[in-house]
């Protein structure tokens, strides 16, 4: 059979008529029963039954159903690929990251970009950093900007920026006299933070743990460190935040100060494994590498 033929007995199986077929194929509907005709001709077997007013596959035509589906799905996947590498040629580029990464990182990369790409049409998703880990992994875009950890093992990565944790505070907060603040200065306290299932939230539970430190007690509980930020701006207490925060320019009535021991927090690029990646992306990665080298 060719694959005129597949196609046609793949559209009439999943239509169940001629009619559907036709529509799906965008031809008419004698040259669907011609090319079923034909296919059956060749076999030297029927492949559909007429009843009720609908085509029903043959039990032999049934046999053929796994191998289409394979066969159909795998010409999906080249069709996808085929997209992608039109939206490079194009110029489109998706982006996802969480809302302080955004903020922080994204505005003067991508203005960068947008100077040797003009006409660079550019999508951002700010998102919790699970989601935009997922959105890449779902290859719903091009490159995501994420704090490790993440457990999405079907992903390439590049380290980026090495930051830290610190604790935003009022300027006038006693603590913003320190250089660097002690972790039992905050232990027990009630802070402004990203909740335990986020990975900042986490490594505060675990470093303070591990140093053996009861965690503060998150009084409030965040969308993000920059969202953490203006509620301290607002003085609704102290956060523990990324050092990326300081980043945004929006903050100069607090004061942002380390911790003691030095909490490191990893931002690493994300890429869809085993994906072409696309010209748009590779230079955004080139940009943030720069930036965060500058």
């Amino acid at each position: 059979m060719t694959l005129k033929q597949l196609e046609t007995l793949y559209a009439v199986m999943r239509a169940g008529s001629i009619t559907g077929a036709a529509r799906a194929l965008h031809v008419t509907q004698p040259a669907v029963s011609a090319i079923i005709k034909h296919a059956e001709l060749q076999l030297g077997m029927n492949l559909f039954e007429r009843a009720g007013g609908r085509l029903h596959p043959t039990p032999e035509a049934l046999a053929l159903e796994p191998e289409l589906n394979e066969i159909f799905g795998r010409v999906q996947t080249v069709t996808q690929l085929m997209r992608q590498l039109r939206d490079v040629r194009s110029g489109r580029l998706v982006v996802a990251a969480p809302p302080t990464l955004v903020s922080a990182l994204l505005p003067q990369a991508l203005a960068a970009l947008q100077v040797d790409s003009p006409r660079l049409e550019v999508s951002v998703h700010s998102l919790p950093n699970m989601l935009a880990v997922a959105r890449v992994a779902r290859r719903e875009a091009d490159i995501g900007v994420v704090y490790e950890p993440f457990t999405e093992a079907s992903l390439q990565s590049r380290p980026l920026l090495e930051s830290q944790m610190v604790c935003a505070l009022p300027r006038g907060h006693a603590l913003a006299r320190r250089r660097a603040i002690p972790l039992e200065e905050l232990a027990s306290r009630n802070v402004i933070s990203t909740g335990p299932s986020t990975p900042l939230g986490r490594l505060i539970e675990q470093t303070f743990t591990a140093h053996g430190h009861a965690p503060p007690h998150v009084g409030i509980e965040a969308s993000s460190s920059l969202a953490a930020c203006l509620m301290v701006s607002r003085g609704m207490g102290l956060a523990l935040v990324d050092r990326a925060t300081e980043r945004c320019g929006k903050f100069s009535e607090l004061s942002f100060r380390p911790l003691s021991p030095f909490i490191p927090i990893s931002i690493r690029a994300i890429f869809p494994e085993s994906e072409v990646r696309s010209r748009p992306a590779a230079k955004l990665l080139a940009v943030l590498q720069r930036q965060a080298q500058g």
